[in-house]
């Protein structure tokens, strides 16, 4: 067992890699009564093609990770694995994103029976042929019910229109045709690569101790057998500097227009460097299209934007990407309103006392998030798998200086560039 203190944050976190290479991060909240655990994989909607060690690539059905998360409430003696949780007072839940899937839950009673539980359903996969033909029509209705919603569409056109070959351009549920082909034998397939206990992180943040918490940890993976595997690696993308359409416009039934202005940036491998260029690229675009902005304020007034206006960066390893996104019917004073603002953010940087003003704004949601049990183990476990030290994570903000804001100027000018429009339906 080790433990990771920090003295100017006043908090510490133990964490322990067991036998059968599960890592463990426990963190003790003094003086609360609630607990929240999540058990985490890294297998992802990006993960369609895998590499294992030998160099061997598994490909996966696109929607795999999601169509898993859904199979896994199921046990062999046929219960329902959220009633299970709700007889002991806890919420249970899951999410499949891009990058992970985690499954985690709530409770302010005794943690322990729910952690048994969570850990167990995790760690077994009772599926049948049947069960898989039984669970498409619930996908397939989910994934046709999200393209009747007018954001989540957008989103989704946009990275339609952003990427040629990369996973990105597949929706988290898959298509239509993966869903309908996806077998028991590529759940199984799936479930084995990625769900063994070495690939997997257990993050539990709680009021109660945490010595009986570990213990009860160590004994419930003590009664089980795994076999070894060899590890995988999602295979990274090879993506054309092109975006796949330059512009995209559709019909849907909605009142106002709805557009988004996406800009296709570079991926970055190492995590640590890829984190510091997101929140140097977040902080130039606060400058320029936040309250920060003097225009701002106009740009409401004169309806070019609205309160739906927002913006988006995101990186990864071989993929990155800015977004602008608004409701509004001047559509192509929207467009001039981001292409002639970013160009002035790129040539014209922000100014030391925006900067300072910003890592004070961001050093103080970091330290709210240190009372958010939710977001300390999702934040965890997201480190952890990109091997980052969750406290220097948090000082990366605060150590952001002039010059790593000008370093990222020309990283944000890039000519690749989508936009997508939603009309009302005529």
């Amino acid at each position: 067992m080790n433990k990771i203190v920090s003295d100017k944050y006043q908090e510490s976190y133990i964490e322990e890699t067991l036998p059968n290479g599960l890592k463990v991060i426990l963190w003790h909240k003094e003086g609360y009564e609630k607990s929240y655990f999540v058990m985490a994989t890294p297998m992802g909607a990006m993960d369609l093609k895998q590499v294992d060690a030998e160099g061997n690539v598994i490909e996966h059905p696109a929607g795999s990770a999601h169509f898993l998360e859904h199979k896994m409430f199921e046990n062999e003696n046929g219960e329902d694995v959220m009633s299970l949780f709700s007889n002991m007072g806890a919420n249970v839940n899951a999410a499949t994103s891009y990058d992970e899937t985690c499954y985690y839950f709530t409770t302010t009673q005794d943690p322990i029976p729910a952690l048994n539980l969570l850990l167990d359903f995790t760690q077994e996969l009772s599926i049948t042929p049947q069960s898989v033909e039984k669970e498409k029509g619930i996908i397939l209705q989910e994934y046709q019910m999200g393209y009747q919603m007018s954001d989540f569409r957008l989103l989704r056109e946009v990275l339609e229109a952003l990427y040629q070959k990369h996973p990105l351009s597949y929706e988290i549920l898959g298509t239509e045709e993966s869903i309908s082909n996806i077998t028991c034998e590529d759940l199984q397939n799936c479930y084995r690569l990625n769900y063994h206990p070495s690939c997997m992180i257990l993050v539990g943040v709680s009021g109660q101790p945490i010595e009986p918490i570990l213990e009860a940890i160590r004994e419930n993976q003590k009664q089980k057998h795994f076999e070894p595997i060899s590890k995988v690696e999602r295979a990274l993308c090879d993506e054309p500097e092109n975006v796949a359409k330059e512009r995209v416009e559709i019909e849907m039934d909605i009142h106002t227009p709805k557009i988004c202005r996406a800009y296709k940036l570079k991926g970055i491998k190492d995590a640590a460097v890829r984190l510091k260029k997101e929140w140097c690229i977040g902080m130039i675009l606060d400058v320029y299209f936040s309250s920060m902005n003097e225009d701002y304020q106009r740009w409401l007034r004169e309806a070019i934007i609205s309160d739906y206006f927002g913006f988006e960066v995101n990186l990864g390893d071989d993929y990155g990407y800015m977004m602008f996104y608004g409701e509004t019917e001047k559509l192509n004073e929207f467009e001039k309103l981001i292409e002639e603002t970013l160009s002035r953010a790129v040539h014209e940087g922000i100014d030391k006392k925006s900067l300072e003003q910003l890592k004070r704004r961001y050093f103080g949601q970091n330290i709210k998030m240190l009372n958010d049990f939710e977001g300390i183990g999702i934040t965890m476990f997201r480190d952890a798998f990109e091997h980052l030290d969750f406290f220097e994570g948090l000082d990366i903000v605060e150590n952001i200086m002039m010059k790593d804001i000008q370093e990222v100027l020309d990283f944000m000018n890039t000519p690749h560039k989508t936009t997508v429009i939603i009309q009302p339906r005529k």
